[in-house]
């Protein structure tokens, strides 16, 4: 139950395909496997659960550890995992994760889909981007005032790390007090929300630092604010490279285009796995 110590908080699930290929069969385990399976396990003590379809990535996309296939965000009414016996979550139904989903999501060849090892990396696996952070975002830059009125909103999603070496301090001085107040400052950026990404979680524990959401009116604003712009951003001392975002893509720095609404939101809408005769 949800308490002082255990709150309410939100979670993204950032899944890719290794090709276009590859999307009737990562959609077929999607929705006739995955979907049932987790509303089995997760209804009770989850709000909503809800898919989002990623948008093309703009040209330049993959700098920034863009993602291509979908988007999972879970309302959680608690950390279940705080009530999780010695032996951890024990299921009378497994989950259905096969080889062939591994392999057309571009996972590492691991045991567990929730290997603590991260080896995200431009040219080699994507692994699944697990993050948590609260249910109510901690830091508005920008468009408090925005109502679903006032158009269209491509929106970035970005879950990141600061390098090894660089402490969750150290990098928030940087993304708050430099970034951010540039980022705010260009005039194609219609909303920017922040939170600090929780350590702990059901997930993997601590890989994350920070999410953030930038909204535009399309991809080309998109394109004009930050692929047009990656050199002209505050940059800190730390720099993998020499421009922005300055960590490196799918390893350090993740993200996925999106629509503000739902492809489905699963525990009011899924029926089934019902194809087209």
């Amino acid at each position: 139950m949800a308490t002082r110590d255990n709150p309410p908080f939100r979670s993204y699930i950032m899944n890719c395909v290794r090709e276009d290929a590859d999307l009737p069969a990562a959609y077929r385990w999607l929705y006739k496997y995955h979907v049932p399976d987790s509303i089995s396990k997760l209804r009770p003590y989850c709000d909503s659960y809800a898919t989002y379809r990623a948008l093309p990535i703009p040209p330049g996309g993959e700098d920034y550890g863009a993602y291509n296939w979908i988007m999972t965000e879970h309302h959680w009414r608690y950390d279940p995992s705080v009530y999780w016996g010695p032996e951890g979550r024990v299921n009378a139904f497994q989950e259905v994760f096969d080889q062939e989903f591994l392999t057309i999501t571009n996972q590492p060849p691991a045991g567990s889909l929730r290997d603590s090892a991260w080896q995200g990396s431009r040219d080699g696996y994507h692994p699944i981007v697990y993050a948590a952070a609260p249910l109510f975002w901690e830091k508005d830059f920008k468009g408090a005032g925005r109502t679903i009125e006032d158009g269209p909103n491509f929106r970035w999603l970005i879950v990141l790390k600061y390098p090894q070496g660089v402490s969750r301090e150290e990098g928030d001085r940087w993304f708050l007090r430099e970034l951010g107040p540039a980022l705010a400052d260009l005039p194609q950026v219609n909303r920017f929300v922040t939170s600090a990404a929780r350590p702990d979680s059901p997930f993997i524990k601590g890989t994350w630092h920070r999410v953030a959401e930038l909204w535009f009116d399309s991809s080309r604003e998109w394109r004009q604010a930050i692929a047009d712009n990656a050199a002209s951003f505050p940059k800190p001392d730390w720099a993998v490279y020499d421009w922005f975002p300055y960590l490196e893509p799918y390893a350090d720095f993740t993200s996925i285009f999106l629509l503000d609404r739902p492809e489905s939101d699963h525990l009011s809408q899924y029926r089934g796995y019902i194809p087209t005769r």
